[in-house]
């Protein structure tokens, strides 16, 4: 039974650190996009809604599990393993999508640009290489590749979503 107290501790700590380490360096990748807004030049991100929701769900889910932590030392019969996993697993999901939305973007520089997805290489194109968009709903802009490929879905929720709606009808492909 301790056995299994410690490896929960540990994978808290385990899971606590890099989300420190990458919510500062997406503090510092806010700050430098800050400085290099333009029209020309821009970075389309998930809303920073959506990184504190999970944010919450993350800091939530430990706490959790500190408290049910502190009961189950204490000796209190009523709370079992399964709420220390519990807690675990939902400070595992806020940060997985935590994770998921620091690295998914879209750099545009002039007329090309550099998308980021969560498990997908860095794919550079021009917009040139975009062969149509499709508006779905709500708002969310689909582009494809000129073979037909689905490249990415940008909701249209997403930070710098106009400016990016705006290069592309500039570059006739909306």
């Amino acid at each position: 039974m301790t056995i299994d107290i410690v490896k929960c501790i540990v994978f808290a700590i385990a899971v606590s650190i890099p989300y420190g380490v990458i919510g500062h360096l997406n503090c510092k990748k806010i700050a430098i996009s800050g400085k290099i807004q333009s029209d020309a030049q821009y970075i389309v991100t998930l809303p920073f809604a959506l990184k504190y929701v999970y944010m919450a769900m993350f800091l939530l889910g430990i706490a959790l599990f500190f408290i049910f932590l502190a009961f189950k030392v204490s000796g209190n019969e009523s709370v079992t393993m399964g709420h220390l996993y519990f807690a675990l697993v939902f400070a595992t999901i806020g940060f997985l999508v935590m994770l998921w939305a620091s690295r998914w973007s879209i750099v545009v520089t002039g007329a090309s640009m550099e998308i980021y997805g969560l498990l997908h290489k860095k794919a550079k194109l021009s917009m040139q290489d975009v062969g149509k968009v499709e508006i779905g709903k709500k708002d969310a802009m689909i582009l494809y590749d000129t073979a037909g490929r689905k490249l990415i879905t940008v909701d249209g929720l997403a930070e710098n979503y106009d400016c990016l709606a705006k290069s592309l009808e500039e570059n006739g492909k909306m």
